[in-house]
């Protein structure tokens, strides 16, 4: 090899290491980056997990002072039946509402026996039923009767017609009509 090759060929092979040297330092430079990435990452793992905890210790407040306290009781039950609205399930009772709300049913028992408005859960059920059916009567003119007592979450007309009179001092049919009656347009 002559000096002018050995000269090309240093050259060269510099020319390669400062390649190498470029993308040494984009590959560290991506390697920080990627290092902030999953610390970002543990970081917000962290702060999830935390989270999750003071979540869980609510939940265990709520569950206390719901057995403590018949208004706060009362209070998460109406939001969650009105949030969820799983009292139009025929099937919901007892059972379906301590699970929702995460307390026993005895204390729900309890709650309704001292309760000077509803004399148990299922007169409390039947209560938020007739108002969602005076809703849908008052709003969904194009639906039956029974289709409105049924969304409602009444199974037997017979037995809607008799709570609605009883309650309201009316037939739905006759609520329907003094509704339209006394719509504003």
């Amino acid at each position: 090899m002559n000096d002018k090759d050995y000269e090309a060929r240093i050259l060269d092979l510099e020319a390669q290491v400062k390649v190498l040297q470029e993308a040494n330092v984009k590959l560290i430079s991506r390697n920080m980056q990627l290092g902030q990435m999953v610390d970002a990452y543990y970081d917000v793992r962290r702060r999830i997990e935390m989270l999750k905890d003071l979540v869980i210790r609510h939940k265990e407040l709520l569950k206390e002072a719901d057995l403590r306290d018949d208004d706060e009781l009362m209070a998460v039950i109406e939001t969650r039946l009105e949030e969820s609205l799983c009292y139009t399930n025929p099937d919901f009772g007892l059972k379906e509402l301590a699970d929702l709300i995460g307390t026993t049913q005895t204390r729900i028992v309890e709650l309704f026996r001292r309760s000077t408005l509803h004399k148990s859960l299922d007169d409390y059920l039947d209560y938020l039923r007739l108002l969602r059916s005076m809703f849908f009567l008052q709003t969904e003119s194009s639906w039956s009767i029974a289709a409105c007592a049924q969304e409602a979450g009444f199974t037997v007309i017979r037995s809607f017609n008799r709570k609605f009179q009883d309650a309201i001092g009316m037939t739905p049919h006759e609520f329907r009509l003094l509704c339209e009656n006394n719509k504003i347009d």
